[in-house]
């Protein structure tokens, strides 16, 4: 199988290849099989093989938002990138594998407001399309018009209606297919202003957010209308007052740090892998942190807000080999 995977593959395709050097956490055991795809073609190409050979693949983009295990993965890893954009207008189409920060900056350059808030995000395009990925409120699904997918064995278009977006979730979050390129509708702006904004923005990540390696936020924050939430038991356990509850929930969501912070969970660790004590959202691996570790973290602060508050919090990051 290997030998017609690199026949039709060539020599970009590599065998256990360590995942830990491709993903934002710096954790994860071996790909069976490691392809760099260039392209929407390439990306395109690989998964149709993929499935033709009946192997399991997976489609990595920048690495974030994910825990690979300490075994890896047992299949074709695709790593997706791409160089292709093309500007029409107030809009832009642009590859899955094409780097979202870049894209910020494509934007700014060419005076198009709308995507500084995700200044900074480390990820594709297509992941962060997949999953909705955002930043002060606003999430990529907001700004897309259209995307190209293939699903079912087909290829096809589609619109943002479509892809059932929500709060960090898609329709091709629950159902199988791939991101192939999307279509951003933005506003004319002034260039000068939007590259502005995009510094303000970075320069807030940098002081919020921890520098040690991690996957990003780790739990979705919980969404008020959607989550039994008993509030008096919560401000007691909390030990804080309405007021401060009104405020952390003034959006219409319970933030995870939040909750985090107030429970005394912040600097919390196990093995090699720490609880933040800079952004209460994120597991940061201080050097050493095996997929397990992180595992029992999630899991002890899981338990921690079950018993306490009675919410049941979920992950927002993928797991990938387990």
């Amino acid at each position: 199988m290997s030998e017609e995977l690199k026949q039709k593959l060539g020599s970009e395709l590599k065998e256990n290849e360590i995942l830990a050097q491709h993903t934002t956490f710096k954790i994860g055991g071996p790909a069976k099989y490691f392809y760099i795809a260039k392209s929407s073609q390439d990306l395109l190409k690989a998964v149709k093989l993929a499935q033709e050979l009946n192997i399991n693949y997976f489609i990595l983009g920048w690495g974030s938002n994910i825990l690979v295990s300490d075994s890896g993965f047992d299949g074709l890893v695709i790593k997706s990138t791409s160089d292709n954009y093309k500007i029409e207008g107030d809009k832009i189409i642009v590859d899955a594998g094409f780097n979202l920060s870049k894209l910020v900056g494509v934007a700014a350059q060419a005076g198009l407001a709308g995507l500084e808030k995700f200044a900074g995000i480390p990820a594709t395009v297509g992941g962060a399309a997949r999953g909705n990925a955002g930043a002060f409120g606003v999430g990529l699904g907001d700004k897309i018009i259209e995307l190209e997918i293939y699903k079912d064995g087909k290829t096809k278009k589609i619109s943002q209606p479509e892809m059932k977006y929500n709060y960090r979730d898609s329709l091709l979050k629950h159902e199988q297919g791939i991101i192939l390129s999307v279509v951003i509708k933005l506003e004319k702006g002034n260039s000068d202003e939007i590259k502005n904004k995009v510094n303000e923005i970075l320069k807030e990540r940098k002081e919020k957010l921890p520098i040690e390696p991690s996957a990003g936020c780790v739990f979705k924050n919980c969404e008020i209308d959607k989550t039994k939430i008993d509030v008096d038991n919560a401000i007691k356990e909390l030990e804080i007052t309405r007021e401060e509850w009104d405020k952390a929930t003034k959006h219409g969501k319970l933030p995870i740090g939040f909750i985090i912070d107030n429970l005394g969970l912040k600097g919390k660790s196990i093995g090699g892998a720490k609880v933040s004590e800079q952004h209460g959202s994120f597991i940061v691996n201080t050097g050493n942190a095996k997929a397990e570790h992180v595992m029992m973290l999630i899991s002890d602060i899981k338990m921690r807000v079950r018993n306490q508050l009675g919410i049941q919090i979920q992950e927002e990051i993928q797991y990938v080999g387990f």
